[in-house]
């Protein structure tokens, strides 16, 4: 029996009656997701029990996504969390990947299971469990209990390709904890998530409440007065935002400090934050503010407080206990103080690998180092500065956008001849992708590379604007100098987001 489902487990047995999860759709309590994960164990376990179950979860009520996990977590099996906005053929491909053979899906997303019904695998709807037998007898261990690959999140890797991250249970349960040592959390404390789950960000904030004995509170679908009216009436103490989404309700943070003093700490991830909204934040509601560096293969490597904040507000802060960050040249030699170089970080909660990609996991290591792909710099006195990626990868709203991806659909066009798809910055989402094609007689087919890309690519990996070029500029070495094009093209961006923060938050 996994110890992230005993863990689980000893909260809600201490706790049966307490508030566990907050969504927008209803109110559970520990006894209840308690009862809906052995449920979902035994269903599984009754319709697959010979054989480690690998589950992928398509759904997007977090009361499902979190009792299923649970569930595959009771049953030593292997959770493959996916996004419900890749095309079918992108999720089957993600699972096959996998070795995925049971797919949990909710009816409204049928219409993604119907493109892959002839792919062999089995298929739940969320409909089913409900009658589901809790008493079913399910053995303590199982053949397949050594295992350690809980856990399958796909992340950039350090070549900007997706790669399927392995995580054990216990990999998950020391990284919660280390949560609840940073920010000094206690099952008093009250949870905000605005991250689905298939993102880490939004795994780790559903254990760092439920394992701990917390509440949850999970906004699928965040706006400010959403954000606003959540964190008020539940009293929210503790909330870690991607930076997109913390500038989304900017407004309604600093206008409406009285109604937040139950906020203790914000955390915010992804994409470093302008000083002057950190030390708006500090005034206007006195809470901690944190900014952290890390990423899904190696969690949280770094850590800002309030206090360091004042003399490093530039930096990421100093690394977390037991873990050492290094800056390494392009031999993986360390580099001197306030050099940049590649950030390369040893940790105790360090992934399992990349599923059966030995090769890849190989290489992602110098001398027990991940390479993060990330360029920073240490200075005198320890502190971790960001300066930009090296890897080719976008970050959009808190969401890796892999480039490659994006540039092989566009390719498909008979008349495109070489294409560079760049984030640039943006006020919403940090950055968004744009294109830059070579086409055949230097023609515009904006429209119809518009129309390709909404055919193969889910909506997040669609560029937002396509531009054309006559050539696209090359290092020394014969690339693509992507660097050279972010240089252009940012100057170009005269907030096309705008519009769009107007429907969705009514700056």
């Amino acid at each position: 029996m996994g110890i992230l489902f005993n863990t689980f487990r000893e909260a809600a047995e201490r706790f049966p009656e307490k508030t566990a999860l907050v969504t927008q759709s209803g109110i559970h309590s520990y006894a209840s997701l308690l009862v809906q994960a052995t449920k979902w164990a035994a269903l599984i376990h009754t319709r697959h029990g010979t054989r480690q179950p690998r589950v992928a979860l398509l759904t997007e009520n977090p009361f499902h996504t979190i009792t299923a996990s649970f569930g595959i977590a009771r049953l030593d099996g292997n959770c493959v969390p996916t996004n419900s906005q890749l095309h079918a053929e992108q999720q089957l491909a993600n699972w096959q990947a996998t070795d995925v053979e049971i797919v949990i899906y909710e009816p409204a997303l049928e219409h993604k299971i119907k493109a892959n019904a002839k792919s062999g695998l089995i298929f739940i709807s969320t409909h089913e469990v409900t009658g589901s037998d809790a008493s079913i007898e399910i053995p303590a261990t199982f053949a397949w209990s050594d295992r350690d690959d809980f856990l399958i999140a796909f992340s950039s890797g350090s070549t900007g390709t997706p790669k399927p991250t392995i995580l054990s249970q216990n990999n998950k349960l020391l990284r919660a904890q280390q949560s609840w040592d940073l920010y000094d959390l206690t099952s008093d404390d009250v949870v905000l998530c605005a991250s689905p789950y298939f993102h880490s960000l939004g795994q780790r904030l559903v254990y760092v409440a439920l394992l701990l004995g917390g509440t949850l509170v999970y906004i699928t679908k965040i706006t400010p007065k959403i954000w606003l009216s959540y964190v008020s009436e539940h009293k929210v103490s503790f909330a870690i935002s991607v930076t997109s989404h913390l500038y989304a309700v900017k407004n309604a943070l600093l206008d409406n400090a009285l109604q937040l003093q139950s906020l203790r700490a914000i955390v915010t991830s992804s994409a470093p934050i302008d000083t002057a909204f950190k030390k708006k934040i500090f005034d206007a509601i006195g809470c901690d503010f944190h900014e952290i560096y890390g990423a899904t293969e190696i969690a949280t490597a770094s850590n800002l407080t309030k206090e360091d904040a004042v003399e490093k507000y530039a930096s990421v802060g100093l690394p977390c206990s037991n873990i050492d960050v290094r800056i390494l040249n392009e031999q993986g030699v360390s580099v001197p103080i306030g050099t940049i170089g590649e950030i390369a970080v040893k940790s105790p909660l360090i992934f399992q690998g990349y599923y059966k990609q030995p090769e890849a996991t190989k290489a992602s290591f110098v001398d027990d180092y991940f390479l993060t792909g990330d360029l920073g710099y240490i200075d005198a006195d320890g502190f971790l500065y960001y300066v930009s990626r090296q890897k080719d990868v976008i970050i959009s709203g808190g969401v890796n956008i892999y480039p490659k991806t994006i540039e092989t659909v566009i390719l498909k066009h008979p008349l495109v001849q070489e294409v560079a798809v760049i984030g640039v910055k943006d006020k919403l989402f940090g950055e968004v992708a744009i294109a830059i094609c070579v086409t055949e007689n230097k023609k515009n087919i904006a429209a119809e590379l518009h129309r390709l890309a909404d055919q193969h690519l889910a909506p997040y990996q669609c560029p937002l604007k396509y531009y054309f070029s006559e050539s696209l500029p090359l290092t020394p070495t014969g690339k693509v100098s992507k660097m050279a094009l972010r240089d252009k093209y940012n100057a170009y961006n005269e907030d096309w987001t705008m519009p769009l923060r107007l429907m969705m938050y009514g700056e």
